[in-house]
Formats: C-alpha cells, sequence, structure tokens
C-alpha cells in the first residue's frame, strides 16, 4: 500500500492496516520518524545502565548518523531506491558509529564500547599468546569467538567492523528469505509486496537504532543473528541437512538458546499436518525419519565441536560454557521478575533450585505449543517462540531482545494492527521499560531503595510483552492467507 491520501483517509478511519503502514502513517502525521521515537524514549533514560538502551540517544545525536538514517528512511518514503544503496548508507552509518565510540569513550564516564567487547579483546590476547579465553573472567562463549577476533590484538576495531558486516548480511538474508513471498505473483502485486519487505527490513533492522548500536559498541549478537536467519534459509529451500548442521555447529555453538527451535524444525520435516486422524499423527512422529535425522545431526555437529575444544581448554571450557548458563543465578538486577525472587532466596539453596530450574517450566510449555500450533510457518514460529523465551527467561537484558527483532522483518507486513493498536502497544513498551530504567537510575545513581519497585517494574514488563505478543499472533495473517480472501 502506497502513501497517498486515500490511505491517511483509511488510517483516519482506522482501518485494519499493516504494521508497516501503521508505523508510515505515525510518520507522516507527527513527522517524527519510528527511530526517533525511540530515540526521545531513551534521551530520557541515557545514564540508567550499561545497557545498549542508555546509549540510543547518544548516536542518534551525531549529525552524520541520524543524516544518514534519515537518507534511508527518505529513500523508503519515496518508494525511489535500490538495495544495494540502502544497504551501503547502513553500513556507512555502522561505521560511522564505530569511529565515534573513540570519541565517546574518550570524553564520558559510561563508555559506548560494550563491555563484553573488553572481554572478546582480552580473551583474543590470551589466545594469540598461547593460553585460554578463559583466562579472562566472564567469558563463557564459545572458543571460536576468540580465535575469529585475533586480529582485534593489532586492529582494535576489527570486531566492531567485522560484528557491523554481518549486520549487513543479515539484511540480505532477509531478502533471500522473502523471495519465497514473490513467486507466482504479478509484477504489480510483486513490486507492491516487495517495496514492503524492504520497508519492514529497513524499519526493523537496517535503521533501528537498537540494532545499529548494538554491533557498533562490539556485542557480537549480529553473527548470531544471521546464522539463525541462514537456517531458515537452508530450510525454505529444503537443504535441510545443510540446516542441521548451521544449526547446531553454528548457531547453537555461538549461543545455547537456538536449542529451543528444534521442536518446530522436527515438525516441519513431518507429515503431522497431512493426517486427520490422531493415532496417524501420533504414528507419523514416530516415522519421521527426517525430522530425526535433523536433530541426530544438530546434535552431534554441536556435540563435536565441543569434543574439539575439551582436549585443549579442559574443564574450565565446560564450566564457563555450558554448565554456568544451565545453573545460571543472576541475582544482579534485570527486566526479568526472578532477579527479586533469586535474591531474596538467596540464603536458601534449595529454594534458589526451586525457583532456577522452575523458570524453565513455562519456557518449556511455549516452545512445544509454539511448535505444534505454527511448525508450517517457521519465521513466525520461531519468532513468537524466541519472544516468549526471552520474556520468561530467569535473566532477561536489552540485547536478548535482539534475539526476537531480528525474525521480525520477515513478518511485520503481515501483522494486520490498525494505526491506533500498533502505536499503543509500542509506546507501552517503551514505557514499561522507562519505568524500570528509572527505578534501577535511582537505585544504581541516586543510592534510592528501590529494589522491590523494580520488580513490580518488571512485572509490568512482562504482563506488557504477553500482551503484546498475544495481539501479534491474533493479528498475524501469511500472505497466503490475505491472497485466498
Amino acid at each position: 500500500m502506497h502513501n497517498t491520501p486515500e490511505m491517511r483517509q483509511r488510517c483516519a478511519n482506522d482501518a485494519p492496516i499493516n504494521a508497516i503502514d501503521s508505523l508510515r502513517v505515525y510518520d507522516d502525521t507527527l513527522a517524527v520518524p519510528p527511530c526517533h521515537l525511540r530515540a526521545s524514549h531513551q534521551r530520557a533514560v541515557m545514564h540508567v545502565s550499561h545497557f545498549t538502551c542508555g546509549v540510543l540517544s547518544t548516536a542518534n545525536s551525531i549529525p552524520e548518523y541520524r543524516s544518514q538514517m534519515q537518507c534511508i528512511r527518505q529513500h523508503v518514503k519515496n518508494e525511489k531506491f535500490s538495495r544495494d544503496r540502502i544497504l551501503f548508507i547502513a553500513f556507512a552509518a555502522r561505521i560511522t558509529l564505530v569511529l565515534y565510540a573513540h570519541i565517546h569513550d574518550y570524553l564520558f564516564q559510561v563508555n559506548f564500547t560494550d563491555i563484553d567487547y573488553h572481554v572478546f579483546s582480552d580473551a583474543a590476547t590470551h589466545v594469540s599468546k598461547g593460553g585460554s579465553p578463559f583466562d579472562r573472567k566472564t567469558y563463557r562463549y564459545t572458543p571460536a569467538l576468540a580465535w575469529i577476533l585475533l586480529p582485534v590484538v593489532s586492529f582494535p576495531d576489527f570486531g566492531k567492523i567485522l560484528f557491523c558486516v554481518f549486520d549487513i548480511i543479515v539484511a540480505l538474508l532477509y531478502f533471500k528469505i522473502m523471495d519465497k513471498d514473490l513467486q507466482g505473483r504479478k509484477k504489480d502485486e510483486r513490486n507492491e509486496i516487495e517495496n514492503e519487505q524492504t520497508k519492514s527490513v529497513v524499519i526493523y533492522w537496517l535503521a533501528n537504532p537498537l540494532t545499529a548500536i548494538i554491533s557498533a559498541r562490539g556485542n557480537a549478537e549480529a553473527i548470531v543473528s544471521a546464522v539463525v536467519l541462514l537456517n531458515i534459509l537452508l530450510l525454505q529451500k529444503g537443504h535441510w541437512k545443510w540446516a542441521a548442521l548451521v544449526h547446531g555447529a553454528l548457531a547453537i555453538q555461538l549461543k545455547i538458546y537456538p536449542l529451543i527451535y528444534l521442536p518446530s524444525v522436527f515438525l516441519s520435516l513431518s507429515t503431522f499436518g497431512a493426517q486427520n486422524h490422531f493415532t496417524d499423527r501420533i504414528k507419523s512422529l514416530f516415522t519421521n525419519w527426517k525430522g530425526f535425522v535433523y536433530v541426530l545431526i544438530t546434535l552431534t555437529s554441536f556435540a563435536a565441536i565441543v569434543a574439539f575444544f575439551y582436549p585443549i581448554y579442559g574443564q574450565l571450557f565446560l564450566d564457563e560454557y555450558l554448565i554456568y548458563h544451565i545453573k545460571r543465578r543472576d541475582l544482579a538486577h534485570n527486566f526479568s521478575p526472578y532477579f527479586y525472587l533469586l535474591y531474596s532466596f538467596e540464603e536458601d539453596p534449595f529454594m534458589s533450585k526451586i525457583i532456577g530450574f522452575g523458570a524453565f517450566i513455562p519456557q518449556i510449555y511455549f516452545i512445544v505449543i509454539f511448535a505444534f500450533k505454527h511448525y508450517d510457518d517457521l519465521p513466525f514460529c520461531w519468532f513468537v517462540t524466541t519472544f516468549a523465551f526471552v520474556t520468561f527467561n530467569k535473566v532477561c537484558t536489552s540485547q536478548y531482545f535482539v534475539w526476537y527483532i531480528v525474525l521480525l522483518p520477515l513478518l511485520a507486513h503481515k501483522i494486520n494492527f490498525t494505526k491506533t493498536r500498533a502505536l499503543t502497544l509500542l509506546t507501552a513498551w517503551f514505557v514499561t521499560q522507562g519505568l524500570w530504567l528509572l527505578t534501577a537510575y535511582l537505585f544504581e545513581f541516586r543510592g534510592y531503595d528501590t529494589f522491590f519497585l523494580m520488580f513490580l517494574a518488571s512485572c509490568l514488563f512482562l504482563a506488557t510483552n504477553t500482551v503484546i505478543l498475544k495481539q501479534i499472533m491474533d493479528y498475524y495473517v501469511p500472505i497466503a492467507k490475505h491472497k485466498s480472501d
């Protein structure tokens, strides 16, 4: 749908439009792009914590960055653009942020560079000297990441630039995956869908200050995001054995959380949906040899990587890389309400274990339920599964949001929100974050005892995310259904 007077009239009547149109209408009405809405929210809480949210406004205050991001939006608004040009501008904007980091880190007490990047760099330095990356305390990632970042020793910005490159690779993978929706379409219909797809990628990824800054600060989430999308692309093209290898040897190795996608992939490779009777459906699960082979390849390839590194780095590797994430009890305040419960029962090991392992129950429930309900639409299934997983995780920081944001461009143009509903949910998401960040600011920088208020704010944020997830599920309509209607 183009940005025409007819569209504005339709919006005025509050007729259903998709999420992309909602944001564009908001942009035309208030002359404030969606990313600037995010920036204005962040400006109110920029000194709250070391989270990414605390530096969004700083980045948006850079004239070069604002100019380049506005250039991207202008191309989208006029619908006179080439994807290659957009990708180049987005990459240039990210490199601008990488260069700006040197100025910011020199002038301000709260660094622009992510603390994780210092951990990566120190780990790479240990490896370059023949040591272990785990000699660096708090390094709890695959040793392969430290190996990849060895050039950081002589070129400190190498990792940041590499992560920005993967940011652009993510966008390229979006376009490859979205080509499926263009097959068999007439020229006009194809062009309209292609425009919506490109706008979705720009708004939610390329011109999104959250994703841009996370990579420019030196966080490796973009690599994980690219691998997850590569997994979807391979499955979409029928290369399920290669997808299984990527799933285990790359995705799960980089971050443990892609394990949650195994049930939905298993079901997508079965004939479960084609069966009419309950007994036939159960039988189809036990005879799903493709699914079993996929799981076997995934787990075997992951185990092979672990077996490769274990003789090199020993038990410390297993303790920090794997076991830590299973037993983790984070008492530091974060967006998850579990932090307060774990803090309250810190002196009671039994209750701490009950709470820690009990946190997995709602996550497992949603993983299984969403797998059975949405296995025939993997991008949507993985989005709602990841959204629920992050929302109910016992540790939740702003960087975890990237895990599901990366999947949003694949389905945002299929969510039929009214403009009012889209803006209400978006505002609620930012406001509830802001309330939590305010209580954290008062606690960290003003010395007020707001620990219980932080817990209440965490509960409110969890409730808000639950409502948003339900709304997305209710208003999501695949393109195939649009066509049949």
